[in-house]
């Protein structure tokens, strides 16, 4: 058995095409890696925000692959609006809103309390491919999270490690080689090819006031 990762699929999300410049078929894509990569036994860790808009569509999804016989865990993400209970009948092994799993403290938004004992990183997702900048209409442009990591090219604290599926070429990642080698993923800040095309598509940064505590060192209970 092995155990893979994945993060905000966004499943027949039309919007998030643009804001995150995502090919057409992202969804086919992402579904047919799953299904390439994955054999029946493995566990997929997912950090949230499975999918938006027709649940029945996308849940379906979720239930063929656990017909397939990969054991699914979703730690739920600010779209993932039901209960635990709900996505554990429809597909998913186990639901949570964070977990520890080999010394990893996993998490939809990035941590910005104290990590639980035993743990030293911070896996996490939502704030996709921030590393290219913004879209004038995105939605995301204005919220602390985004505006700091994209303004200073790094995440909030030392143990974030980032996980986009536009970095990944919209495929779920072996858990143990992510964390292994995470800036082969941009986990914690921007290659040299992502810097270049930020500045090819000249994209506007705003420089929005962040909330002081988000560049404060110390540690507080990881909400705002």
């Amino acid at each position: 058995m092995k155990t893979y990762i994945v993060s905000d699929m966004h499943l027949n999300h039309a919007k998030i095409k643009t804001w995150c410049d995502r090919p057409d078929d992202f969804t086919e894509r992402i579904d047919r890696n799953v299904m390439q990569i994955l054999k029946p036994g493995d566990m997929l860790i997912n950090l949230g925000d499975f999918g938006i808009g027709d649940k029945d569509l996308y849940m379906a999804t979720s239930k063929k692959w656990a017909d397939y016989g990969i054991r699914h865990v979703l730690v739920r993400g600010n779209h993932d609006g039901h209960g635990c209970q709900w996505y554990m009948e429809r597909g998913f092994t186990f639901a949570c809103d964070a977990m520890v799993y080999r010394g990893v403290w996993l998490t939809h938004k990035p941590w910005l309390g104290e990590l639980p004992e035993g743990t030293h990183i911070n896996i996490h997702g939502h704030l996709h491919n921030i590393w290219n900048g913004f879209y004038p209409d995105d939605p995301e442009a204005g919220q602390d999270e985004f505006v700091v990591a994209a303004q200073t090219g790094h995440l909030l604290r030392p143990f974030h490690r980032l996980f986009a599926v536009e970095y990944t070429d919209y495929r779920p990642v072996e858990f143990d080689k992510f964390v292994a080698k995470p800036d082969k993923y941009q986990a914690r800040g921007p290659n040299d090819e992502t810097r270049q095309k930020m500045k090819e598509k000249q994209r506007q940064i705003p420089y929005v006031p962040a909330d002081e505590r988000l560049l404060d060192t110390r540690r507080f209970d990881g909400k705002l």
